[in-house]
């Protein structure tokens, strides 16, 4: 693990200030490799082969120079394979096979790789320049655009503003953000800034050009005969646990993240039955009555494994600033603080590196919105009215409960429900997947934003038509997984220099579950329904049993509310020019939860574009 950054026509100089400003990714050494048109270079958080994995590697023939950030998981198959070609090794990096690996095989590398991963291979033969990134996105790396001069990447945008590269807000994807919180790669939310997106690679030669690839996306694997639920089960079992038993290797201390839910306790089972009995567990809570703290502390005592549960307070607040500016774009979830609090707690135990459940809810649909989507096309024109017309004469409490979330939904909650019912029909595909996850309408969008910027605004990207759940599903993994949730980790894991770990999001597992029929998935009053029928394998039905609780800041509760009231009072009353003081100015007396997060998101987004424009 470690922070990579690098360009063509770098100085030394420059690429030494990228990684000064990579070091929280990389404290324990650094390396480069320059030359007159491609500069590599690394700073190293070390994990594997303590006193011999330092980066950048080298073919024998010093033409292929490699640097890696992640863990290629599946290293030690590979090296074999590639040592059966005639290639030799001398320490036990998985970094070490890049250079060999990617002589033999070419742009077909990334898929051979089982892991996360951002590389980066300089041919000195032509020149070129290699980048790639692995399937789901968990390692990030960013890139120049092709108009905007020499190129240049980093795991970091900031580290490219340590190359001159300038930093200047993209106001014409505002309206994005705003619909989403989150901006879909490759936009960055930075003029002349980009992604490479999650499993693509791209391969940018002497004179700029550039060539770029999907190189996957989930698909079904062939039938094998005679398959049936039951072995459909032994066979998700076999995968769940060999992703875990792969993305153990370390030299260095682990931990896990451990929620009340059953996706971090089967991983949690999965490392005890593989020796790891004594690996520290952490939970967070926020001091209110959906904290799952106690049902984490249940799981890890039915385990035997420690456990260490911390609280985050409203005075982390506080700490908005610092965790947006460490996260470089503007996530807007106040949740951000959650990460960087667990984090930090890990790293106080000692841990190098931290595994966490990420990856069933977007393999099996496992989020109510998922659900929701699959209701509403189910019930028809029809039924979407009739049941659009009875929600408003429900009890909120039961509305609640159906909605399965621990915050009241309040008026707002069941505004947004029934015009989701009346409008699915006629809604674009995007808003049909999205709009409920959303948190403004584009009534609102345009509301809030500067008159201004409307004529300007450029329309989300293309999203494909939707006729089951496995295309409802896939879109995941390009945009939502990378770009909202692994995001919030890998940023704030980093800061405290952590490596972290999704095991279950390991493409076998994916492309098994893409394989399977709906009914394995998902019915009516079941969520993952096969990956909670494995959990009952090996966990007691006081876990498995557990309904699907998000993991959500209590905003509503009078502890946080008044905090974040009165400092977006202070930071929202001189909005910036982009924003309409005129809408936010309601939401400062806000009470319940929706829009005291509509609130949080303003904030967030306000603070970064404070920090940008300064």
């Amino acid at each position: 693990m470690c922070g990579i950054a690098g360009g063509h026509q770098l100085s030394l100089e420059q690429l030494g200030q990228m990684l000064r400003v990579l070091r929280h990714r990389g404290p324990d050494g650094e390396g480069i490799h320059h030359s007159a048109q491609v500069s590599l270079g690394m700073t190293r958080l070390a994990i594997l082969d303590l006193n011999g994995g330092q980066q950048p590697f080298s073919s024998s023939d010093q033409r292929l120079h490699a640097i890696c950030n992640g863990e290629i998981y599946n290293w030690q198959e590979l090296r074999s394979e590639l040592q059966e070609l005639g290639h030799q090794f001398h320490s036990t990096c998985d970094t070490e096979i890049l250079p060999a690996a990617y002589r033999e095989w070419g742009s077909e590398l990334p898929m051979k790789l089982n892991g996360m991963f951002a590389l980066a291979i300089h041919d000195e033969r032509d020149d070129s320049l290699f980048l790639a990134r692995d399937r789901c996105g968990q390692k990030p790396l960013y890139l120049t655009t092709p108009d905007s001069g020499p190129l240049r990447f980093a795991s970091e945008i900031k580290a490219l503003c340590a190359a001159r590269v300038p930093l200047r807000p993209d106001l014409t994807q505002l309206s994005t953000w705003l619909k989403l919180r989150y901006l879909p790669e490759p936009q960055t939310l930075y003029q002349e800034i980009e992604t490479l997106p999650a499993a693509h690679w791209t391969l940018i030669q002497k004179d700029g050009s550039r060539q770029m690839t999907r190189y996957w996306q989930p698909h079904p694997l062939p039938p094998t005969a005679g398959s049936n639920s039951s072995n459909h089960l032994d066979r998700l079992d076999q995968l769940a646990r060999s992703s875990v038993e792969l993305a153990l290797q370390s030299d260095v201390p682990l931990s896990v993240y451990l929620s009340g839910g059953v996706d971090s306790a089967l991983l949690a089972h999965y490392l005890r039955d593989l020796g790891f009995s004594d690996i520290p567990t952490l939970s967070v809570s926020f001091g209110a009555d959906s904290d799952e703290n106690a049902t984490a502390l249940a799981t890890a005592k039915h385990l035997g494994l420690p456990h260490h549960p911390t609280q985050l307070t409203p005075a982390s607040l506080s700490k908005l600033p610092e965790v947006i500016s460490q996260m470089d774009l503007p996530i807007g979830d106040p949740l951000i603080l959650a990460f960087d609090h667990l984090a930090s707690h890990s790293r106080s135990l000692g841990a190098k590196v931290a595994l966490g459940g990420e990856g069933p809810d977007e393999h099996f649909a496992g989020y109510s919105f998922q659900k929701a989507f699959l209701l509403a096309q189910k019930l028809g024109p029809i039924g979407r009215f009739l049941s659009a017309s009875t929600l408003p004469l429900l009890p909120t409490s039961l509305l609640n409960r159906l909605a399965n979330f621990p915050a009241e939904l309040g008026p707002e909650g069941l505004k947004k429900i029934t015009h989701y019912l009346r409008s699915f029909g006629s809604l674009p595909a995007q808003e049909r997947a999205t709009s409920l996850h959303s948190l403004f309408t584009p009534t609102e969008v345009r509301a809030l934003l500067n008159p201004d910027l409307l004529p300007a605004q450029t329309p989300p990207p293309a999203y494909p038509k939707i006729t089951d759940l496995s295309t409802l599903l896939t879109p995941q993994y390009s945009s939502w997984l990378p770009d909202w949730s692994l995001i919030r980790q890998d940023r704030n894991s980093m800061a405290h220099s952590l490596e972290y770990r999704a095991p279950f999001l390991d493409h076998r597992l994916i492309d098994f579950a893409f394989s399977l029929p709906d009914s394995q998935k998902i019915s009516p009053r079941i969520d993952k329904k096969i990956w909670r029928h494995l959990a009952a394998r090996h966990l007691p039905p006081s876990i498995t049993h557990r309904p699907k609780q998000p993991f959500y800041l209590p905003l509503e509760h009078p502890t946080w509310r008044k905090p974040l009231i009165s400092m977006a009072s202070d930071i929202l009353s001189s909005p910036h020019p982009f924003l309409n003081r005129k809408a936010i100015t309601p939401l400062l007396k806000a009470t319940t939860f929706l829009p005291l997060k509509k609130l949080a998101a303003l904030l967030i987004l306000q603070l970064w574009l404070n920090k940008t424009s300064s």
